[in-house]
C-alpha cells in the first residue's frame, strides 16, 4: 500500500497547488524516485526546498522519548536521509520554531537564483 499511498499523496500536493493553495509540506524523501516525481509534478510552481536537520544526539533523544520506533532508526536515518540531496535552504530544529520560520520566510523572500526544484526539472528526462 505504501507506493500507491505516496503516489496519491504526491499527486494531491500538485492538485492543492493547482487550486491556488500555498503549501508547507514536511516529507522525508527516503525512497528512490520520489524526488524526481515531485519535481515533475510541482514543476509549474514556486517550490522552496528546505532541508530540516538536527544533531544525531538530539535525534536519538527524540527517538527514545517517543518510544514508537525501533531504537537505532534515528542513527540510520541520520546517515542516509539527506544523502545526495541539495536544498535551497537548511534549518536546524534545535533552534526555536519561530527563529526557523523567520529564517525560512526571509530567505525565501530575498532569494535570487532559481530553486533547486527548477534546476532539477531542467535536467530530468521526459516522462
Amino acid at each position: 500500500m505504501r507506493p500507491s499511498f505516496f503516489d496519491g499523496f504526491h499527486r494531491s500536493l500538485a492538485a492543492y497547488a493547482r487550486a491556488g493553495n500555498n503549501l508547507i509540506v514536511e516529507h522525508i524523501l527516503d525512497t528512490p524516485g520520489w524526488l524526481p516525481d515531485l519535481v515533475r509534478l510541482l514543476e509549474p510552481y514556486d517550490v522552496y526546498f528546505v532541508g530540516v536537520r538536527c544533531s544525531l544526539d538530539e535525534l536519538v533523544r527524540r527517538e527514545t522519548a517517543r518510544g514508537d520506533r525501533p531504537l537505532g532508526s534515528a542513527a540510520t536515518d541520520y546517515q542516509t536521509v539527506h544523502s545526495g540531496l541539495v536544498y535551497d535552504l537548511e534549518v536546524d530544529t534545535e533552534k526555536s520554531p519561530s527563529d526557523n520560520l523567520t529564517f525560512v520566510l526571509e530567505s525565501w523572500s530575498i532569494r535570487k537564483s532559481p530553486s533547486v526544484f527548477s534546476r532539477l526539472a531542467v535536467s530530468l528526462p521526459s516522462a
